[in-house]
């Protein structure tokens, strides 16, 4: 597939996140990425898997099932506003594509779980058992303001367990081939999707370098903010239960709540002889409303 192709879905991906609280028409977007509409449907479903009504449907009921385990307070009917739906048509959508209404997803904190993710799932019902998690998890995390960047991407559709560690490796020697590699890099990597919601095979990644200058079309501007932030040292395939830490038992009781920016991992270094790797986990965060 010819890369402005690639390049433009990327756009409409982009834009598709940044508005899943609207109702986005296909008109819209194939006209903000300068395609025909006809033609762009056909793009899209090559590149992405699927046809894009199904994708921002998905889009935006994942989007509030997230919630529903993150937001415990929020009620279901906000969150199907947030997300553009009427209470009505939000309660049908959710129980047609999850097989369980919204109330009882929230009681359950999850789907039904999947085979893979088993050991995320016993490792959140093991620490449901601890009296003090909340305030454990706390203790580690570091809110403070970052500042803004310019950060260069490569978009992949994957397994974040079994298929990151590669799609790392060929990133980085294709910055290293445009010369954009140094000592000083600085990575970045953004998960749109939760795998315990999304299927796992299907999940969207971002894998990004910190750039001083925007050139070309994929390239991210994080604007500055307020962040919650978390210093992980361990195997990389642990990384996955620490988010989910931070997504169970610390986000839904602290005073803030997400904002609308994404989620970042800021790499400090590679794996190292012990086999652990060095990233700063963080959320970006906004004081909670009443």
């Amino acid at each position: 597939m010819h890369s402005d192709y690639i390049m433009s879905i990327n756009q409409a991906l982009n834009y598709i996140y940044l508005n899943l609280d609207k109702n986005l028409t296909v008109d819209e977007i194939a006209d903000h990425c300068c395609f025909s509409k006809y033609y762009f449907n056909r793009v899209f479903k090559l590149i992405v898997g699927e046809n894009i009504y199904s994708f921002i449907k998905r889009m935006k009921l994942e989007n509030a099932a997230f919630k529903l385990r993150t937001s415990k307070d929020s009620p279901i009917t906000n969150i199907a506003i947030e997300i553009g739906y009427s209470p009505s048509n939000f309660a049908s959508a959710f129980k047609q594509s999850f097989g369980l209404s919204a109330t009882d997803y929230r009681k359950m904190n999850g789907v039904p779980f999947k085979d893979s993710f088993a050991v995320v799932f016993d490792h959140i019902h093991n620490l449901k058992k601890k009296e003090n998690i909340f305030e454990e998890i706390d203790a580690k995390m570091r809110i403070k303001r970052m500042e803004g960047m310019n950060l260069v991407y490569k978009r992949t559709i994957c397994n974040y367990t079994r298929d990151l560690q590669g799609a790392w490796e060929i990133f980085c020697e294709e910055m290293e081939e445009k010369n954009l590699l140094d000592t000083n890099s600085r990575f970045v990597g953004i998960s749109y999707d939760d795998p315990l919601i999304t299927d796992e095979d299907r999940c969207i990644y971002d894998m990004c370098m910190v750039v001083d200058q925007v050139s070309g079309i994929n390239v991210h501007r994080i604007e500055s903010g307020m962040y919650a932030c978390y210093e992980f040292y361990d195997k990389l395939e642990k990384l996955i239960l620490v988010f989910n830490e931070i997504f169970a038992f610390w986000l839904p009781f602290c005073k803030y709540e997400l904002d609308n920016k994404p989620s970042l991992e800021i790499y400090h270094e590679g794996v190292d002889e012990k086999g652990n790797i060095s990233v700063e986990i963080c959320i970006p965060i906004k004081s909670r409303q009443n």
